[in-house]
């Protein structure tokens, strides 16, 4: 003779109870007690809005919040703030290999030549490992005077100096020495330079 199990048993206890909730549920829900409402019901209409409360004139075409043209005080006009004090003003990360001896253009970022990344950071080699770096137009109250310098995926050293003269009047450029290990100064690397 075959004998329910635990589990049949709970099984079915638990069917029976969840059928007369939903039993008793339908018997104590009288006729007409859930109701939908159409969204309609709900919608924002004019007889709604207190008088004044949007106007033409508040979403005119051309015309937006009172301070839509201005952050933080300046308009957005002049919000190119990147070559202000403190910030970041120009980068570069140059192979040496190959570098002639007058200024040529290399890719970099130059915050007082925006939006050219072609033509706007150049470099020259001086003597080996020695190269001078510019940022066209690293002039002014604004200029960059400052620089992390690194070697990149080799050993030795890179350091940087400001070149005093500049070979180009009323801009500050830098002279940047790449080092082998042994303290050489060496050709063929690459280094990165971080003006601010």
């Amino acid at each position: 003779m075959l004998r329910p199990t635990p589990a049949l048993i709970v099984a079915c206890l638990a069917l029976f109870v969840a059928m007369g909730g939903a039993g008793y549920a339908a018997l104590r829900l009288g006729p007409n007690s859930v109701k939908t409402k159409n969204i309609r019901d709900r919608a924002v209409t004019g007889s709604k809005l207190a008088d004044g409360a949007i106007t033409a004139a508040k979403f005119a075409p051309g015309s937006g919040a009172p301070d839509a043209a201005r952050l933080g005080g300046v308009s957005a006009a002049d919000y190119q703030r990147s070559c202000s004090g403190g910030a970041i003003k120009a980068t570069i990360v140059v192979n040496t290999t190959g570098i002639p001896g007058t200024f040529t253009n290399v890719p970099g970022f130059n915050c007082f030549r925006p939006g050219n990344l072609t033509s706007s950071v150049q470099i020259e080699r001086l003597a080996q490992g020695q190269y001078i770096v510019r940022f066209v137009g690293n002039s002014g109250p604004n200029a960059s005077g400052s620089a992390v310098v690194s070697s990149v995926g080799g050993d030795g050293l890179v350091t940087y100096d400001l070149a005093n003269p500049s070979p180009i009047p009323g801009e500050i450029t830098f002279i940047v020495v790449v080092r082998n290990g042994a303290g050489n100064p060496v050709d063929n690397r690459t280094f990165s330079l971080l003006a601010f």
